[in-house]
């Protein structure tokens, strides 16, 4: 999709026509795209490894929707909107006015409906729970995602996502923003409560793909505003 620039505008009062997104939590991660060796069909290849920060903006209380934003240059960001039960947003905005805006008004020229594909796929998938691992000589929660159906497995060269759960974090639900994963969690709730500290991919050939790891978080009070117009979660 192509990123549209939008204005951040703030805010002293809202009309009851718009609807609201709180977020509590700004998450901070380091992402890092390990290079590859091996192609696997539907995946991106990585020449080379490279890092790069990776923010979400959160509700501790629900996880139905993020707000994922990574830099696109040295002064926008590019930010991905999505709420789970029927909205997608994908645009380019100033840094200073992501730092600054406590109300994000995203126009209706930006929002599309949304709807999960692969929500069957919850059948395909499970979460296991794996023995504590152990960082400088802590023990944190480590969770696993992956399909139990192994013809699937091998005929699609499928890989499994780690959870490794930061402690004293049982505030805040879990950040599921793939939808599929979504999906598993909201069917099943096997993964707990908690900020990951990290995540990471290990790919079919039991190499790390990629690994998200955590940096820091902040208690915020910021929220993202759409008129009720494209509001697509309403029922007809």
């Amino acid at each position: 999709m192509k990123l549209l620039t939008f204005l951040f505008l703030l805010f002293t009062t809202l009309c009851f026509s718009q609807k609201q997104y709180e977020f509590d939590y700004l998450l901070e991660y380091e992402v890092t795209l390990y290079k590859d060796s091996v192609r696997i069909k539907n995946r991106p290849f990585h020449k080379e490894e490279k890092s790069y920060k990776k923010y979400y903006l959160t509700n501790s209380r629900k996880n139905n929707y993020t707000a994922v934003i990574k830099d696109l240059d040295s002064s926008y960001y590019k930010m991905i909107f999505r709420d789970q039960d029927g909205i997608y947003s994908e645009v380019s905005v100033l840094k200073s006015n992501l730092n600054k805006a406590e109300f994000i008004n995203i126009d209706c020229r930006y929002v599309s409906p949304y709807e999960n594909p692969y929500k069957h796929l919850t059948e395909d998938y499970e979460f296991f729970e794996l023995a504590d691992t152990l960082i400088d000589g802590t023990a944190y929660q480590h969770f696993k995602i992956a399909s139990i159906k192994p013809k699937t497995v091998k005929r699609k060269k499928l890989g499994a996502e780690f959870y490794i759960i930061e402690k004293e974090t049982e505030f805040h639900l879990p950040v599921v923003d793939f939808p599929t994963i979504y999906e598993e969690w909201k069917t099943k709730q096997k993964l707990p409560n908690g900020i990951f500290l990290e995540k990471y991919y290990i790919d079919y050939y039991d190499r790390l793909d990629s690994k998200e790891k955590l940096i820091n978080y902040w208690k915020i009070d910021r929220k993202i505003v759409i008129s009720e117009d494209c509001d697509y979660t309403r029922e007809e």
